[in-house]
């Protein structure tokens, strides 16, 4: 059974991300005491685009703990049910804000550690080769799809707009950076033999996203 393991640099901004969103917490826990806190819970929807190899359209839902007026931790699950990778797409993330916030509006900066999902991606490409006249043949074998899942980091600004005690208006715009695991695998079997996959990598993209948030 193969192993597939995430390159270095993904592992180590992923960490500093991880260990960043710890500090941001306990630091926030302790002004939470003194400050005067907007409602401790946010619950809400979005609609969400993600530049991804082309634009991915989809709905989101999204929360927030606050900590004060100036801290919160932030998390939000996101569906793309259509994409060039595969045939549907899912983001998790889940990290912190923190920011100015006065009585109507609110602007923060994020990062958010997580995921993206893939389903049916393609994982696997067997191609046969047999002699020709002059070069071998190759003839596509076999495919071999399943879900793929890689690392992200999505840090940016937010917007909030407070019409109300307990309604919020938001506006997320960031990169997305995306490591992505290795794969797929092309094996080349006949006159050529053999197998690679292709390298670990990093990509950006860009992410927007607008909806409504309830706060209680």
């Amino acid at each position: 059974m193969k192993r597939t393991y995430l390159c270095r640099p993904a592992t180590r901004v992923f960490t500093i991300a991880f260990n960043l969103v710890i500090v941001c917490f306990l630091f926030s826990s302790t002004l939470a005491l003194a400050q005067d806190s907007p409602g401790r819970f946010e619950v809400g929807g979005s609609f969400t685009a993600l530049h991804f190899h082309r634009a991915g359209f989809g709905p989101a839902v999204e929360g927030d703990i606050n900590f004060g007026r100036h801290f919160a931790l932030d998390g939000a699950f996101s569906w793309f049910p259509k994409n060039t990778i595969g045939h549907n797409a899912m983001t998790g993330l889940f990290g912190v804000k923190g920011g100015i916030r006065t009585e109507h509006f609110g602007l923060f900066a994020k990062v958010r550690p997580g995921f993206l999902t893939f389903s049916n991606a393609l994982r696997e490409e067997t191609i046969m080769f047999t002699p020709g006249p002059i070069f071998p043949i190759g003839t596509l074998s076999s495919l071999r799809f399943g879900r793929l899942t890689q690392t992200a980091l999505d840090m940016g600004g937010v917007a909030e707009y407070y019409p109300a005690r307990h309604w919020a208006f938001r506006w997320d715009m960031g990169d997305t950076l995306v490591f992505q695991e290795k794969g797929p695998t092309i094996n080349q079997i006949g006159v050529i033999t053999s197998s690679f996959t292709q390298r670990n990598f990093g990509s950006n993209h860009f992410q927007f996203s607008s909806g409504v948030h309830y706060r209680f």
